[in-house]
């Protein structure tokens, strides 16, 4: 499996970014690329490639910057993530196992504290912005305070209209996400990463998770009330209603 690995920047994160590099590289990947989108002063190389960015046109312009990755990489797989993200170092084993049989996918996201962050996951909210208008709450209001999802959670079309992937990392092929840019328009904060979820759902593609490989955050990041796993109980019965 080859991989582009694309982190997106705002030029205050090289200390960040040279331990990514560096975690990459442990990973023994045989074809690999990392892209920069951002201002630093990290130097292109024979595996490095930086695009400066004018962060003045418009701030936190990170669809744009994960756009430009997608247009440039070189390999299948694209793997995009915010300048704070480290690969453990069986990251690219984890995916040997896992295969390459995805669309779009996400693994284990751990935050500095080792606690779990919103990797696998239902969205649990409305929102009036993309037009959701429905929510796992809907079902159960235990899904408000509740929705990370098991690791080997098998998604279905049916279930995956409840689900979302956080923009800070996930993994895509080139080929979904030349098709279905990032919505240019949004900025973070902004719900991107909802939108973007909400119309690659729309367009019959899944989410899956690799549970084999992992990667941890290199800053603290505070966790939403909703992130919580879910129970054997109520995990069953959100299956029977998306099913029924």
């Amino acid at each position: 499996m080859d991989f582009t690995f694309g982190i997106v920047t705002n030029s205050m994160n090289d200390n960040n970014i040279n331990i990514i590099i560096d975690s990459i590289f442990k990973n023994n990947i045989p074809n690999f690329e990392i892209i920069i989108v951002g201002n630093t002063t990290i130097k292109a190389s024979d595996k490095i490639t930086v695009f400066y960015f004018n962060e003045t046109i418009k701030p936190a312009w990170i669809t744009k910057k994960k756009n430009i990755i997608a247009k440039n990489a070189k390999y299948e797989n694209i793997v995009l993530l915010h300048d704070y993200i480290k690969f453990h170092d069986n990251w690219y084993e984890g995916f040997l196992k896992f295969g390459n049989n995805f669309d779009w996918c996400v693994n284990k996201i751990i935050n500095i504290n080792d606690s779990r962050f919103r990797d696998y996951t239902l969205f649990p909210y409305k929102a009036e912005f993309i037009d959701i208008d429905y929510s796992p709450a809907d079902i159960d209001s235990y899904f408000n305070e509740n929705c990370l999802l098991p690791y080997d959670f098998s998604n279905s079309i049916k279930t995956n209209k409840y689900m979302y992937i956080s923009g800070s990392y996930y993994v895509i092929k080139k080929e979904v996400a030349l098709n279905h840019l990032l919505n240019e328009d949004l900025c973070w904060g902004q719900g991107e990463d909802v939108e973007f979820s909400k119309r690659l759902h729309a367009n019959g593609i899944i989410i899956k998770c690799n549970q084999f490989s992992s990667v941890q955050f290199l800053k603290y990041k505070d966790s939403a009330p909703w992130e919580k796993e879910i129970s054997n109980e109520k995990l069953q019965k959100f299956i029977d209603h998306c099913n029924s």
